[in-house]
């Protein structure tokens, strides 16, 4: 079995870092999962969360800015400092279940030809699996390790195929090292984030390895903690351009060649009905036609 390194990137946030370093806590064996912390110059107060974190965990590096370097730069920073064969890369508003390592390695282990994956995710890529209505009202951070809990052994039960995806999100990113030696590391003119994972996954493509789903691990990620929602829309809009102008033709075929839907209906139905997935996608197509962009928004920020 492999090896394994987690890189939690961390600015401010303080309520949403201790939880996902409570997850941390729960979820992770530090004496076999290796832990990087980047603080990238955040205020005292979540500098006090991670210096209590690492008091308690002495196994865990810590890495402190003194200026706030942006996302990207503390990512290859974080990556820089790791030695295992796989590297996950972790947002700090995420929070992950038991079995998160060993799910990610086994996922490796099935083709050495795999060189990135991530997983479903409750915000985030084209193949997220939003909390159910009546679970986003049944639930505050004090019963989000138990509402985890509970999703996560439904997706145990899900037969993960590992199938080949075009968009692998960065909230959740898992590398295999030998791939990120011939890719190099995250292009930082995309900085502060947006799209950087999909210029890394194409690159990855293009060297010969394959980006993959894993269908049978479930984080929940908050979704546009970092920058914020009117921030997220800018970064997102710059780097998209960025983005297709380098890759356009080829992420369209490699689009093409690997469609998203079937993957994700098939997840979808294992943690809730069909009923429901067709209730999403048909909120999901509504919001595209919409004409006022705050409800379209909303929508979105609810349901993908």
């Amino acid at each position: 079995m492999y090896s394994h390194s987690l890189v939690l990137t961390v600015y401010n946030a303080p309520r949403d870092v201790a939880l996902c370093l409570q997850s941390l806590e729960f979820s992770l064996d530090f004496s076999v999962v290796e832990v990087v912390i980047v603080d990238d110059a955040s205020e005292r107060e979540t500098q006090r969360i991670l210096d209590d974190f690492v008091k308690k965990f002495p196994q865990v590096i810590l890495i402190r800015h003194t200026e706030n370097k942006g996302y990207l730069f503390s990512v290859n920073d974080g990556i820089s400092h790791t030695s295992h064969d796989i590297i996950t890369l972790l947002n700090s508003d995420t929070y992950i279940p038991c079995h998160f390592s060993s799910r990610i390695l086994e996922c490796f282990a099935k083709d050495d030809k795999i060189g990135v994956a991530s997983p479903v995710l409750t915000h985030g890529n084209p193949f997220s699996v939003p909390l159910s209505k009546n679970l986003q009202q049944s639930y505050d951070e004090m019963s989000l390790p138990i509402l985890v809990g509970y999703i996560n052994e439904k997706a145990k039960n899900i037969i993960p195929y590992y199938p080949d995806i075009v968009f692998p999100d960065g909230a959740c990113f898992s590398i295999r090292r030998q791939c990120l030696e011939k890719v190099g590391f995250f292009n930082e003119e995309y900085s502060p984030g947006y799209f950087e994972e999909l210029d890394f996954c194409m690159k990855a493509v293009k060297a010969g390895f394959r980006t993959v789903f894993i269908e049978n691990l479930y984080v929940y990620h908050k979704s546009h903690a970092s920058f914020g929602k009117k921030k997220t829309a800018e970064h997102m809009k710059r780097n998209k351009a960025r983005f297709y102008a380098d890759w356009g033709n080829e992420y369209k075929q490699l689009a093409h060649k690997n469609p998203k839907k079937l993957h994700k209906k098939r997840v979808f139905c294992c943690f809730y009905s069909l009923w429901y997935y067709l209730y999403i996608e048909s909120l999901l197509k509504l919001s595209r036609i919409l004409p006022f962009s705050s409800i379209r928004r909303k929508i979105r920020a609810l349901y993908q």
